[in-house]
């Protein structure tokens, strides 16, 4: 299984996700969505092959892999044979094209 590297992007957005499910849907929402977060990145580990690649920018060959019960969707990079990298997670309802460029700078 690969080594997983979370970035500072992804990891304020899942803070800031999970707040939100928290204050809208309460505790429980907010948690299952950190148990099938972990689930999609555990699937992700094992084979990242399997995930859509969703576009190249700047020579990076970005991978996309969408959450079973939530409009969430995991955006990562292959950095090696063995290390993978969380990018970013965005909501399906966002413009991620015009997005995901100018958060990875």
């Amino acid at each position: 299984m690969s080594r997983i590297i979370r970035s500072a992007l992804f990891k304020r957005q899942l803070i800031e996700i999970t707040t939100g499910y928290r204050s809208r849907a309460g505790s429980e929402i907010a948690l299952k969505f950190v148990d099938q977060l972990e689930v999609s990145v555990r699937f992700i580990a094992a084979k990242p092959l399997a995930c859509a690649v969703y576009t190249r920018l700047e020579g990076k060959e970005f991978r996309k892999w969408g959450m079973q019960d939530f409009p969430v969707s995991i955006f990562f990079r292959l950095e090696d044979e063995d290390t993978i990298i969380l990018d970013a997670l965005y909501a399906h309802r966002m413009n991620i094209a015009a997005r995901l460029p100018k958060d990875i700078e």
